[in-house]
């Protein structure tokens, strides 16, 4: 598809403009890591200075092709402030009224479909206290069933279960996970892929499980929260995705 500049820093506030900067490397940083699923599953970001919008991608546009100028503002009826733009993928649209219109403080969400996550999603125990990410993710995490049929009904279900839960592993379909930024939403995506991915090989092993014991999962969960010197909301690790993208691929910021 076509993905040429539209919109400008003149043609829209600075703190739009810098959504649509961040919004555009996740994209981008999400696919570096193989962590996109062609044009399908979904980012987006709320514009800080119009709260009642958000920022989304053209559907059919690749994630490793992102760039700033090409993300589509929506507004609060989920339609596109442009009615003559791209194609969008409604699902997007339903998830950002549902994600960004009951939780204030979320500022972006990735959806995604991570094979890995669609694994541990489709097995009763879910996400097992196997390992550190599985820690730090446990008590953020819920779970939904997949429904393919997205009416009124699922999206009340949906603002229920999401609750404060700041992941949603929906059942043999993927996760949502939200973040006050770019930086806490990719985190939480990438370390669920991760700690996914190690169930998967733990299980495959055959032998007796070492599971962490309840009681220090809750004490590491607090250590975790109250700790100087680890940061779980990928400020640490940001600036350094954001220097490989401006040296690999600068043309995200565009």
């Amino acid at each position: 598809m076509n993905i040429a500049a539209n919109v400008t820093p003149a043609s829209c506030s600075k703190a739009e403009w810098q959504a649509r900067v961040e919004l555009a490397a996740t994209f981008r940083i999400l696919a570096r890591y193989g962590m996109s699923d062609l044009a399908n599953g979904a980012v987006a970001a709320r514009v800080p200075d119009q709260p009642d919008h958000c920022l989304v991608h053209p559907y059919g546009m690749f994630w490793e092709e992102a760039a700033a100028s090409a993300m589509i503002k929506i507004g609060p009826d989920s339609l596109p402030v442009d009615p003559d733009g791209p194609w969008l993928n409604d699902g997007v649209q339903n998830l950002c009224q549902w994600i960004f219109g009951s939780r204030p403080e979320t500022m972006f969400f990735v959806h995604g479909h991570e094979e890995e996550v669609m694994a541990v999603g489709s097995i009763e125990d879910g996400l097992l206290p196997l390992n550190q990410p599985a820690i730090y993710l446990g008590n953020l995490t819920g779970y939904i069933e997949y429904e393919f049929d997205e009416d009124d009904a699922f999206g009340e279900h949906f603002v229920e279960t999401l609750g404060r839960h700041q992941i949603l592993i929906s059942r043999n379909h993927g996760y949502y996970a939200l973040g006050t930024t770019a930086a806490e939403a990719f985190f939480r995506a990438y370390f669920l892929r991760q700690t996914c991915s190690t169930q998967i090989k733990t299980l495959s092993m055959g032998r007796e499980l070492h599971l962490i014991d309840p009681q220090k999962v809750a004490r590491y969960q607090d250590q975790m929260a109250k700790s100087e010197h680890y940061n779980y909301d990928g400020r640490t690790e940001w600036a350094g995705l954001i220097r490989m993208l401006d040296k690999q691929s600068p043309d995200y910021a565009q």
